[in-house]
């Protein structure tokens, strides 16, 4: 599935109309005679998932959020009720489209780490054994596991409204005080 907008991906690549897109084709001979041989050629199927997963989140996310404007606007919204049933979903949308990013931007780079300076391959450090690798990983696995469990906690206490940060309830605003913040005064 793709959609064909005329210079769109120029744009993209060049940010000006003009600019011309190579293929993979091209790219990959012209890189084997400036870099010698090698892939150079990155995961294709990864590349080509991931960004429709970031793209389409974000339309995901302007489509739902234009949605609840149009309810909003014709008073429908607080009756909604099907609607408002899913519209917690929509925080994992943003999480879900990000690492659909970063995952296309760090597979979409390889062989490099460096354009035209330092591949993968080379980046290895001799120095580092395979037990502080696992360390390493076991740690950052751990702390980001914790830190998603109390983003989660906190998403789903205060978001359901079974929380308050301060355990007292807010006073309710008197007609005076409604009618400044609706008036500008």
């Amino acid at each position: 599935f793709s959609i064909r907008i005329p210079a769109l991906l120029s744009v993209l690549a060049y940010n000006r109309p003009t600019g011309e897109v190579q293929g993979i084709r091209d790219l990959q001979a012209e890189y084997r005679e400036i870099y010698g041989p090698g892939n150079y050629v990155p995961n294709l199927p990864i590349i080509y998932w991931t960004f429709r997963i970031m793209v389409g989140g974000g339309f995901l996310m302007m489509g739902v959020g234009l949605y609840a404007l149009y309810l909003y606007a014709k008073g429908k919204l607080e009756g909604s009720f099907r609607f408002l049933k899913w519209i917690p979903l929509m925080v994992l949308v943003p999480y879900i489209a990000n690492t659909a990013g970063w995952i296309m931007a760090e597979a979409g780079r390889q062989p490099w780490i460096v354009f035209g300076l330092m591949k993968t391959a080379d980046a290895v450090s001799p120095n580092v054994t395979l037990a502080s690798v696992w360390f390493s990983l076991v740690a950052f696995t751990l702390l980001y596991g914790v830190l998603m469990a109390a983003d989660i906690y906190l998403l789903y206490h205060y978001g359901t409204g079974s929380g308050d940060a301060t355990g007292i309830p807010a006073p309710m605003p008197s007609e005076d005080e409604l009618s400044v913040v609706y008036s500008g005064d």
